[in-house]
């Protein structure tokens, strides 16, 4: 009977998981506005250039790219997520980013220039073909390349990205043990810090 429901278990997908991020005990008013304005302006930024292909109050979506905020029970901001899709940000296999990847990871890196009370954490996700261990080892290189071209390209402060760490298939979005395109990604977070 154990080894019957062990089959069964293995075969029960796991539900989907939010991106895990620092408690919002320390959310403010104050915080909440600031990432409301960092938020703006990406969105301006993405708007200008006709890039933005839908939006709701507290998320908009380019074309490679899904921008959203984070908030509490109480409506504050506690952080932006920017979700790169891992179809326009590496090729199979590949920690390299691609040019695409390289102008989204840009934007953000300048939007943590223009707002130095910005930190950020970086996680990468993959599907599920292939080795756990091998999919652990090529998201945690696609989440180190979102970070060094953070500091190389943008001048970012390595102290200011609090963690990159890679999930490998933990994390799904679409849950399904095939390859799926929306499981492949990277995504940026983007807190306040005074």
């Amino acid at each position: 009977v154990a080894k019957k429901q062990e089959a069964v278990d293995e075969k029960t997908p796991e539900p989907a998981k939010k991106e895990e991020v620092a408690p919002d005990s320390g959310v403010t008013d104050e915080s909440s506005k600031y990432l409301n304005n960092v938020f703006d302006s990406i969105q301006k930024d993405y708007k200008e250039r006709g890039e933005v292909l839908e939006e709701t109050e507290k998320s908009f979506r380019a074309l490679g790219i899904e921008v959203k905020k984070e908030v509490n029970e109480k409506g504050q901001t506690v952080n932006l997520q920017a979700t790169i899709d891992g179809d326009i940000s590496f090729k199979t296999g590949s920690a390299e980013l691609t040019p695409k990847a390289l102008e989204v990871v840009d934007k953000f890196g300048d939007a943590m220039n223009a707002n130095p009370n910005t930190v950020s954490r970086v996680h990468g996700h993959t599907d599920t073909p292939g080795s756990k261990e091998g999919n652990r080892r090529l998201s945690q290189r696609r989440a180190e390349s979102v970070r060094t071209a953070l500091i190389q390209r943008k001048g970012i402060a390595a102290s200011r990205i609090l963690e990159v760490k890679g999930f490998a298939d933990d994390r799904k979005i679409v849950q399904t043990n095939a390859s799926e395109p929306r499981n492949r990604r990277t995504v940026i977070i983007i807190e306040y810090r005074k």
